[in-house]
């Protein structure tokens, strides 16, 4: 008689498994479109985007060593989050959807590192010996600041690149051009 339940249990179990699979399965939504792909890949760079913009909105107070290592901290981890998005978002529904993902990747990598370097030089800054050469110095870093949001516009025209990724190239160029959160992105650049 233990048997039995013992084999039932088993049965059981493993039905109970099969038949989780099968609902996650089906509430899938499936693959993304390369429009919804576009358009997040665009959503989640002008989120990024916005959050280093911050760095340099000082708004009505003063801009002192200690508020820009806080404003710091907060665009590393929006490039944290913008890394973590970007690779989450996986390959666009297309045939060369893995070589897209690739090159995505790498161009999260490049603004990672981008901003990594401006975030060093912005904290030596931090370490100025009074308020008129730490400013010296931030107004030195203006156009290492201003390539890093230049190169969020590379990244998109990067994965419209009509020789990079063949035939799918036309349908990645369509699909940027209609997104609508491509279409701001790329009126603010």
């Amino acid at each position: 008689m233990k048997r039995n339940w013992f084999i039932a249990a088993i049965v059981l179990g493993v039905l109970a498994i099969v038949v989780a699979a099968i609902a996650m399965r089906l509430s899938d939504d499936g693959p993304v479109t390369t429009a919804e792909w576009a358009d997040s890949v665009c959503t989640s760079l002008t989120d990024w985007r916005g959050s280093i913009e911050a760095l340099a909105d000082v708004g009505d107070a003063p801009l002192t060593a200690d508020s820009l290592r806080d404003r710091l901290d907060e665009a590393d981890s929006a490039t944290t989050a913008l890394v973590t998005d970007l690779r989450d978002l996986g390959a666009p529904d297309l045939d060369t959807g893995d070589e897209v993902e690739e090159a995505l990747d790498d161009a999260s990598a490049g603004l990672e590192e981008s901003f990594d370097e401006l975030q060093s030089a912005a904290e030596e800054a931090t370490e100025a010996e009074n308020q008129a050469d730490f400013l010296a110095a931030l107004a030195g870093l203006a156009d290492d600041f201003q390539a890093l949001l230049d190169q969020v516009r590379d990244v998109v025209a990067t994965l419209q690149s009509a020789s990079l990724f063949g035939d799918a190239s036309a349908e990645l160029q369509q699909a940027f051009a209609d997104a609508p959160s491509c279409q701001a992105l790329q009126a603010e650049s």
